[in-house]
Order: structure tokens, then sequence, then C-alpha cells
């Protein structure tokens, strides 16, 4: 191999490298908020506030605690925030406690809800990133049969990413990719503003 392929390669690695971790990496102009977060599940009710409506994908799956879910367990709301995530993606782990915190804020007008990329592999390591972070919204394996057509949607290639869905299951907003951490907020207010 020549010193000229050898430095292509090179440079094409980096760049691979380059355009992964950014995907992976937190917005460090966005706020770090340091409130308290409860823990466990708890059940996402109805809201007042807004016209609420029942998660748009039927599905039944297991969730992290092995308890069997479906749309219902996800209450009505006026949206649903859907987190595409993985265990081995650091920014991802790092931004539970600020997803705990945002969901509490947000938790009742919005449902919150993630698909675990990892769930076959890392059940177990996910339970106690979100028992350690205070989640207590559902999460559930990303390849569940009846989600593909929700997962299409969220994917972007990257993880984590993340979107806003309305009433029928369509995106309101942009596809967030990469790690936002209490930065979710400014997203959310929007669309609550836009989905009236």
């Amino acid at each position: 191999m020549t010193t000229k392929t050898k430095a292509l390669c090179l440079v094409l690695c980096l760049l691979c490298f380059i355009s992964f971790t950014a995907a992976c990496a937190s917005d460090p102009a966005l706020p770090n908020d340091d409130g308290a977060a409860t823990k466990g599940p708890s059940p996402q009710g109805s809201q007042a506030e807004g016209t609420a409506f029942a998660f748009p994908y039927k599905f039944s799956a297991e969730d992290l605690y092995g308890n069997t879910v479906t749309e219902e367990s996800l209450g009505e709301k006026e949206l649903f925030f859907v987190h595409y995530w993985a265990t081995w993606c650091g920014p991802c782990v790092r931004e539970m406690p600020d997803l705990a915190r945002v969901a509490e804020e947000y938790g009742d007008r919005v449902g919150f809800f993630a698909l675990l990329d990892d769930y076959g592999t890392a059940r177990e390591t996910a339970l106690q990133i979100a028992e350690s972070s205070g989640i207590s919204f559902i999460m559930v394996d990303a390849k569940t049969k009846e989600l593909q057509s929700l997962l299409k949607k969220v994917q972007s290639g990257y993880i984590p990413t993340t979107i806003l869905i309305d009433s029928d299951g369509n995106m309101v907003g942009e596809q967030l990719v990469g790690s936002y951490g209490s930065g979710y907020s400014p997203y959310i207010d929007d669309a609550l503003k836009n989905d009236k």
C-alpha cells in the first residue's frame, strides 16, 4: 500500500469517527439543570389543558420491568415525545437525568416514550440507568414489530434521536439528532404552542 493510499484511508477513517461522535455529542450551548427527579415508573394519565389523545400506534411490548405495556399504558396527552437511544451511547446515558426532569416538568401534557436500540442485549443495564436517573416513563425494545413504522420516523442514522408526534402519528417540528439534555424544553414548548 502506498503512502498516499494509507493517508487517504486514515483521513476517511477519521471522518467516519468524527461523524459518529458528532451525533452522540451533547450540545455545549444548551443549559444543564440540576433539579430533583422522581424515581420509579408512574402511570401517564390524561391531562386537562389542551386536546388530549391516545398514543397513535397500537402495540404490545415488554417494558424494562418485564411488564406488558400497550398504547393505553401511555395515557392521553397533547403530544408524545419519542426518544430513540442505546446504553452504549455515552451522551444518551449522560442526558437521562435531564430527560427525567423534562418528563416530570411536561408530563401532564406530553407523553414520554423511549425506544431502546439494544434492549435485547442490555435490558438490565438500561433498567439500572433508568432507575439511577429517575426515569419514570416507559421504555421498550425498538425492534417491537408493531412499532416499526414509528421507528422509521425516529431513526436518523444516529443515536440519540428524538421526535414529537401528534394524534395522527405525524412528526411535529424537526427531528432532534444528538443529546440535548434539558434543552428539549424549547422544542416541546414550540410544539405545544403550534399544535393547538
